[in-house]
């Protein structure tokens, strides 16, 4: 028998959730409660497989109770239906704290595979609707990132952008020296205006937006016939 707590919502969402719910033999509805500070106590007392919360109210107390549920009882499955295009989207998905994320209103038969699939084990099951609009955030939001990159990218000389491109494979100065007879010291120059360039406080950062621009690639070891430096050259220089 799976026993659930149903939390939020109104009173009319909580007695239809019951009556979905109540299954002989199969789900009891052990509790109910539109009050945030009963949930905890609630769950504790009645100890259950499942406790689903309809956050489409978006009760800010009741979405922070239900981060804590997790930390403070782990075994017990959360299913949050919830608005798309909300911050506890991203927020439960990236941490993990939910078995279920569902856009409601919910079918009832979708609703019962669920309770079903997640006490069975099933990590995450995610609403297609918001399962696509987190990918269209995330793709958004990639192809944000990989334009201002190359625009930080452009604003590098093609030496520097050689030098950065071997930084970004994790050469230090003496290597990227070698591999573009070049001195040390002109690598440590070159390393010095790139980082202003880029804003970047380290050769780390300096790497991921080489990353994100696409600049992480093989770069051949030859002088740049537009600003090829002696090898010869003072390390000083």
């Amino acid at each position: 028998m799976i026993k659930v707590v149903i939390a939020g919502g109104d009173e009319i969402f909580r007695a239809g959730m019951c009556a979905v719910l109540s299954i002989p033999g199969t789900i009891e509805v052990a509790a109910q409660t539109g009050r945030t500070s009963r949930l905890a106590a609630l769950v504790v007392t009645h100890r259950p497989d499942v406790v689903i919360v309809d956050l489409t109210t978006k009760d800010r107390m009741l979405t922070r109770a239900v981060r804590n549920l997790r930390c403070e009882l782990p075994a017990t499955r959360i299913v949050v239906i919830t608005p798309v295009g909300t911050n506890e989207v991203a927020y439960f998905s990236l941490t993990g704290r939910v078995a279920g994320l569902l856009e409601g209103p919910v079918p009832p038969r979708e609703l019962i595979n669920v309770v079903k699939a997640v006490v069975a084990g099933d990590s995450l099951i995610i609403s297609p609707s918001i399962a696509q609009r987190m990918t269209d955030g995330f793709l958004r939001y990639n192809r944000t990132r990989v334009s201002h990159a190359q625009d930080r990218i452009d604003a590098l000389t093609s030496r520097e952008r050689e030098v950065l491109a071997h930084l970004a494979k994790g050469c230090g100065n003496a290597e990227i020296a070698q591999r573009l007879y070049l001195s040390e010291g002109a690598v440590k120059a070159h390393v010095s205006h790139l980082l202003t360039k880029l804003n970047c406080a380290n050769r780390v950062q300096a790497a991921i937006i080489a990353c994100d621009s696409g600049l992480f690639e093989p770069v051949p070891d030859q002088r740049s016939s537009s600003e090829a430096e002696p090898a010869a050259r003072s390390t000083g220089s």
